[in-house]
């Protein structure tokens, strides 16, 4: 066991080891996984990059169409319908061969690009291949292989390739929307069609299940992705009712998993100190995460008044360095352990909020060095709090793992974002400079709770551990 990651509550130690080392899977297995993940990299950049441009030019696509005040939705629904079948698409890996997902997945973001870019004239099918193309592309499922078919050692540094990937499609698509003046939006739709082109390689070496699986709680996975979805929208659109039916929902999914045979939450998984413990980190490390860009945006255009199309550039160098962080995160956690790792990531966002509360007034390009600080913090928590996550279950429960883990990296920003929206557009008495920069302590604040809870976790998943020696 490595950087104090409790991978059993039972106490079975061999059987543990062995989920830990990769041993469960078979060197055929593993050899397919990983000629697979190229080709799973390239599918989930080809879908990514339309999510990223579509957040820059959705105005522009709702008033070419007439269609200006719904043309939100073209952003917060696909994101609503990312937040919901993240669990569904994962949980579904331990017991659905994850190439039947892959190749559906593909065929239908093909698909759905082409139909978008044939009916580009007609608001509400765009919305609706807009929420296919982001349905689709998350059945890539890159993390449940990473985090089920690769052996412990070499698990961080493909995390870590894989969130470098995600940041190659944040560049791509902020660079291509960019260019809206210059290219037609309805060729962006189109992007994710080049996907297709990958389909006889993930149908030759994305793996598929060899053992039998547990039976599959489909009414318990179906509800709790209908629980998220009402959550995401409320945190969207701010409704009461939304809220409520979300509660009630919950309460329904939680007597389901006391009374099912086959759980979709297993009582392991609820013991486990080290997964239930990271995803608490989690979720207050990644709370602003969707909050960094628009207050970024903000700042550049109504603090110095700078072009969209300048900050869009700055931008994408903000997050090419993220690229870059990320393809050396498996190798920083390999060489200074896990849990070091994610200390150091949350001092570079707690450095980068507290310098960024303050740098205001000294020029937007230090405002853009200490983004470029707290971003590179973001970017080095991902591959360890993943890799200890996922590492504390057994293989045959890491899909359910993964999704859980990305419902709470997509409900926590959704509910950041929120607060976000409220204290940038309140009217307490201050005026937008010290608004952005009490977001700014706020943000602090949070990564400063972050460390702390993280030293409390580290020691009790550290005494769980000792117990079980």
């Amino acid at each position: 066991m490595e950087d104090g990651i409790s991978v059993s509550t039972t106490g079975d130690t061999s059987r543990a080891s062995a989920f830990e080392e990769g041993e469960a899977v078979s060197p055929k297995q593993l050899r397919k996984a990983k000629r697979a993940l190229p080709a799973l990299f390239a599918l989930g950049i080809f879908g990514h990059i339309i999510f990223q441009s579509f957040n820059l030019v959705y105005e522009n696509v709702g008033e070419s169409l007439h269609m200006l005040p719904e043309a939100s939705l073209l952003v917060s629904l696909p994101g609503v319908a990312l937040a919901a079948v993240c669990l569904f698409y994962d949980t579904l890996c331990d017991y659905v061969s994850p190439r039947t997902i892959v190749c559906a997945g593909t065929v239908v973001l093909a698909a759905s690009s082409i139909v978008g870019f044939l009916a580009a004239s007609n608001f509400w099918v765009v919305l609706v291949c807009r929420i296919f193309q982001t349905v689709a592309v998350h059945a890539s499922v890159v993390l449940v292989i990473l985090v089920k078919y690769l052996p412990k050692k070499n698990r961080g540094i493909f995390i870590g390739l894989n969130n470098a990937a995600y940041f190659v499609s944040v560049v791509l698509g902020m660079l291509l929307g960019g260019q809206i003046d210059f290219i037609p939006w309805r060729y962006i739709l189109l992007v994710p069609a080049l996907s297709i082109f990958l389909f006889p390689f993930l149908l030759r070496d994305v793996p598929k299940l060899e053992a039998k699986p547990e039976p599959f709680d489909a009414f318990g996975a179906s509800l709790f992705t209908v629980c998220v979805a009402f959550l995401t929208i409320f945190f969207t659109y701010e409704k009461a009712w939304l809220l409520l039916a979300s509660c009630l929902l919950f309460a329904v999914f939680a007597i389901w998993m006391k009374k099912s045979k086959n759980p979709l939450l297993t009582g392991s998984m609820v013991k486990s100190r080290a997964f239930i413990g990271t995803l608490f980190i989690l979720f207050l490390t990644f709370f602003f995460q969707y909050a960094t860009i628009p207050i970024y945006k903000t700042i550049g255009k109504r603090v110095y008044h700078m072009r969209l199309e300048s900050i869009s550039w700055l931008l994408a160098l903000v997050y090419l360095i993220c690229v870059a962080v990320a393809c050396l995160s498996g190798a920083v956690c390999k060489k200074i352990g896990n849990w070091p790792s994610i200390f150091l990531s949350l001092s570079l966002m707690l450095s980068g909020f507290i310098l960024s509360a303050f740098a205001l007034k000294w020029g937007f390009a230090a405002v853009t060095a200490f983004m470029i600080l707290y971003e590179v913090g973001l970017t080095l928590v991902y591959t360890p709090i993943y890799d200890i996550a996922t590492s504390a279950l057994p293989e045959s429960q890491r899909g359910r793992g993964v999704g859980i883990a990305h419902v709470a990296m997509n409900v926590a920003p959704a509910l950041g974002i929120a607060v976000y929206s409220a204290v940038e557009k309140s009217h307490i008495g201050f005026s937008l400079g010290p608004r952005l920069s009490l977001i700014f302590w706020l943000m602090a604040a949070l990564s400063a709770l972050s460390i702390i809870c993280t030293l409390a976790v580290r020691k009790f998943v550290g005494s769980s551990i000792r117990a079980h020696r």
